[in-house]
Parts: C-alpha cells; structure tokens; sequence
C-alpha cells in the first residue's frame, strides 16, 4: 500500500483529497503546515508527496527546496496542487523539483490519474535502482575474483620458478609481505598490488640453465651475464598483458636489481628514475636472500644482514626506504618468523 502525504493549511481540501485517495486504496496522512510535513517525512517517508504552495511561515516551494536538499528524501516525488495559475509558479515548482503540477480547483479523475501514474513511475525507478545495486553488486564481486585468480597465479607461477633454484614458496610469500609493509610505511598508493605482483620479481630465472641457477660456486664472467638477463626476460614474459597486475609485475621483474647510485642492472636507472615498486621489492629480496640458506651460501646472522643494508643505503637502496626498514625492523622480523620455513 503506498504510503502518500498531503500537505495543505485549508483542512477541507485535505478532507477531500484524503478521502478521495483513501477510496483508491492508498495509505494517507495529512500535514497542515510545512513545519509539520517535513516532520512527517522524517517519521516515515512517504511514497508520494501532494503539497500546496501559499501556505503561512513555510511555502510549498521551500519543503520542496529542503526535501531535494536531502539525499535521502530527494527521490520522493512531490506534486504540487494549487490554487495558482501563472506560467512562472508552474515553472518555479518545477525548478523547485516538483514533478507535476495539478491546479486548483482540481478534476478528481485528473488527481486520481496522475497520482497513479507517479507511484508507478516510482516503482518502476525504484526497481531499476536495484537491479543497478544487484548488477554493480555481481560485478564486483566477479571482478574480485578475477583479481584473486590472477594472484593466485602470479603467486604459483613465483613458486614454481623459486622450487626450481632450490628454494621453497616461502620466500616470495616472505617477500610479498616485506614489500607491502615496506610500501604502506612509505606512503605508496599501489602498496597493495606491490604485494600481489611483487612474488614474480624473479620469474626470469624460469630460463636460466640449472648449471648456473642451482651452481654451488662462484659464476663466471660470462655466467654472471646470463644470470644479469632474468631480470629483462621476466619483464618480457610479463609485459605481453595490458592487465594492470602484470604491468607491475613486469615493472618489478625489470628494476628490482637496479641500484641508487645507478650501478645496479639491466639498465642502470639512479635514483628515482627506479620505479618506486622496483626500489621496495630491492630491499625486500636482498633482506630475505641474506637471511636464508641458498645453493651458494648459508644464511648470514642478522646483525650482519643490517649491517650490510646500512653500509648500502644511498648506494643500492634508497636511504628514506632504509630509514624506514630499520625504524620498524621488529615487524620485518615478525613477517620473517611468520613466514620461516619452519612455520
């Protein structure tokens, strides 16, 4: 049953127009005053709004103003019904926000009409604004599980090329996390796509040969040039993707060897000239390598770790990135243990 305020000071004319809906099936209620409609509406908003405009202290045309004012009223439609005849009231409750214009003494064909008429245009509106809310709905929730699939898949295809240098899942799981917080602490914006995309910084390893991947010594010069080329075939194998979750993942894959001073590879960037994702991920895999047993070395002690990244800031890593490492080290170290091997 649809719910309808009337608004008039003449207490006949809302007599006759509440009968007159009440006979139709309508639910009616009757305000003398603006003041007392607009407490109405706060009560209980109406369906439809049949409002008068000379009325004493608050005219139809200010309830109108305040009610489209109100983000939560703004969609009652309002018809005004009066008494006056000029083209410029009719237009300035239109402008108002009215949506019709019933003039007195009405027709109760007409009133019965157009009252119809808005409450079905309502319900139509009303029901399209929901199947809006269901659709939006549906594609968000699709569009987060694409995302989900697609980091799920950033994230085996960083362990598979990891389980092929001897380490385990772990570590990207680890760098993942130090990468987010280390973007968080520093402001970034994409601190979060840092974290899903940041697992496949050394993807390109996926097309080094396992006897200079998984080689127990030192490498040669010409090894050591090899081994350099993961980072620009990584970006290659990522950069076929317009996807914007492969576009940083492929950005992280190209930088995350280049150094401050700009000694770093494979293309020599200083400074910010490093993508800042480039820079985070840097710090992020070098504090987890350190710290961790590979196939050429074992793991170094913390203090040397620290050691090693203070004797470095402002050479390969960026000096506030250090800064803010070393200011919150107790929560690396908690991602570390989290994280261990172990865990």
């Amino acid at each position: 049953m649809a719910d309808i305020l009337i608004v008039d000071d003449t207490v006949a004319n809302l007599q006759l127009l509440s009968n007159l809906l009440k006979e139709e099936g309508y639910k009616v209620r009757p305000a003398t005053s603006g003041k007392l409609a607009l407490q109405a509406v706060q009560q209980v908003k109406p369906d439809l709004i049949l409002l008068d405009i000379k009325m004493p202290e608050m005219d139809g045309y200010e309830v109108c103003q305040i009610l489209k004012s109100t983000p939560e009223h703004r969609d009652i439609p309002i018809l005004f019904i009066s008494a006056l005849t000029d083209a410029d009231d009719k237009v300035k409750a239109f402008k108002t926000g009215g949506v019709d214009y019933i003039a007195k003494p009405f027709q109760v064909e007409e009133v019965k009409a157009r009252v119809a008429t808005h409450l079905q245009l309502k319900e139509y509106h009303d029901h399209l604004e929901e199947k809006i809310k269901d659709g939006l709905s549906e594609i968000q929730i699709l569009n987060q599980e694409m995302i989900a699939t697609q980091s799920e898949v950033i994230f085996t295809m960083g362990e598979i090329c990891e389980t092929r240098s001897h380490e385990t899942g772990m570590h990207v799981r680890r760098v993942s996390e130090y990468s987010y917080l280390l973007a968080k602490l520093a402001g970034v914006a994409e601190a979060e796509l840092i974290k899903q995309t940041a697992p496949m910084h050394d993807i390109g390893k996926v097309a080094i040969p396992d006897s200079i991947l998984n080689k127990p010594g030192p490498l040669t010069n010409d090894e050591w040039g090899v081994m350099r080329s993961h980072s620009r075939l990584g970006y290659q194998m990522l950069d076929v993707s317009d996807r914007e979750m492969f576009k940083m993942a492929a950005l992280i894959a190209l930088h995350h060897h280049e150094k401050w001073d700009g000694s770093g590879y494979p293309d020599g960037l200083k400074g910010e000239d490093i993508p800042i994702a480039g820079r985070i991920v840097a710090i992020a895999d070098v504090f987890d390598a350190l710290g961790n047993d590979r196939c050429y070395k074992k793991a170094w002690p913390l203090d040397k770790i620290l050691e090693l990244l203070n004797e470095d800031k402002g050479k390969a890593f960026e000096p506030r990135l250090i800064d803010l490492f070393m200011d919150n080290l107790d929560d690396f170290i908690e991602i570390s243990v989290k994280f261990s091997e172990k865990a």
